[in-house]
């Protein structure tokens, strides 16, 4: 049986669940993740408007990545799986995050991927 409060599958079918990785970040970067991670069970393109939305909400007022950056290694590790799997075929997303560069990449990555699932029409 589905158990959509304790335990959504939309959060649970990655290579690990996603609030391991989400409660490691900040609010916004953290709700990118959220909207990312579950795009493709969930609410389609939408979702990653969502996710470009909080990005471009967390560079506007220079949110940090990470809820503490003691954590950074943990977080890139769980980034790199994501990346290395192709968790909901956002591997340029996920590595963007792992590569802790500018977060303009990430907003970038969101952006160009919103723009190719519109353009071929997923």
């Amino acid at each position: 049986m589905s158990d959509n409060v304790n335990h959504p599958k939309h959060y649970e079918s990655g290579p690990f669940e996603c609030i391991e990785l989400t409660r490691l970040l900040s609010f916004d970067w953290g709700n990118v993740v959220k909207y990312c991670y579950r795009w493709q069970s969930k609410n389609g393109v939408e979702d990653l408007r969502k996710a470009l939305w909080y990005a471009n909400d967390a560079v506007i007022h220079g949110t940090p990545l990470y809820a503490d950056t003691n954590l950074s290694g943990l977080c890139n590790a769980l980034f790199s799986a994501l990346a290395n799997t192709d968790w909901a075929g956002l591997r340029g997303i996920w590595w963007a995050f792992a590569n802790s560069g500018p977060k303009r990449e990430i907003l970038t990555a969101l952006k160009n991927k919103i723009v190719k699932i519109e353009k071929d029409g997923e």
